[in-house]
């Protein structure tokens, strides 16, 4: 008798205790889209450095969660005390689903700062994908994606730097669909980035459009470029 009461109250116990993925709590993406920091961005929550090396130009992490309510955000050069950007965001809790978003660290040091966008991850429908764009080059145009050489874009309206399109659905299989995504000056139509994907059915992405047209002379390496970021 004493084993099942005991039994009992432990699986009391793990029924009211809340995962950090279950309603009530958020999640956060970071992406580093900083094209001129050579040695990488930390990541802090308060005072809870959240990344265990160094956050690349172009790297993400997986999303983290934390409690709703306001957060101080502060992102550092690693392995200095040199503040790259900082500021205080307000987590929301949807109660349905966890409030997802993706921060991002853009623009060069001199004229550092975040950018938080709130993501929808609704499940797409069977046999689509879901995709967006964000755009974090601070000297790059407008633009808009097309699927290869598509006269109709994907997206309704152009989306300029800090902005982020809502999600569009793709056809998608199992096995994957494959796809070369343009990215386009959304004045001029040429075409400035190429983002090969696949598509698989379920599967939320983001294009991320990074770097600098003008890139830093110790950074040249860091043009305009972008990249496939997976949200689920």
């Amino acid at each position: 008798m004493l084993f099942i009461a005991g039994l009992f109250s432990v699986l009391l116990f793990t029924s009211c205790a809340k995962d950090p993925v279950n309603p009530g709590y958020a999640q956060y993406m970071f992406i580093n889209a900083a094209p001129d920091v050579a040695a990488g961005l930390d990541f802090y929550m308060g005072d809870l450095k959240q990344n265990i090396l160094p956050i690349a130009f172009g790297s993400n992490t997986i999303y983290n969660s934390t409690t709703p309510g306001s957060k101080a955000i502060r992102v550092t050069i690693a392995g200095q005390q040199t503040v790259f950007s900082a500021n205080n965001y307000n987590v929301s809790d949807l109660r349905d689903q966890p409030a997802r978003y993706t921060l991002l660290a853009v623009n060069k040091i001199q004229n550092a700062e975040l950018v938080w966008i709130q993501d929808n991850l609704t499940t797409p429908a069977a046999g689509k994908a879901h995709l967006r764009i964000i755009h974090a080059s601070e000297d790059a145009p407008a633009v808009n994606a097309f699927v290869g050489t598509a006269t109709t874009a994907l997206f309704p309206s152009a989306i300029s730097f800090k902005g982020s399109s809502s999600f569009v659905a793709l056809d998608a299989t199992l096995l994957g669909t494959s796809y070369s995504i343009q990215i386009r000056n959304a004045t001029t139509n040429a075409v400035v980035r190429t983002q090969p994907m696949t598509a698989v059915t379920g599967k939320i992405y983001t294009i991320v459009v990074r770097g600098s047209v003008t890139p830093s002379p110790w950074l040249p390496a860091n043009t305009l470029s972008s990249t496939l970021v997976a949200n689920n």
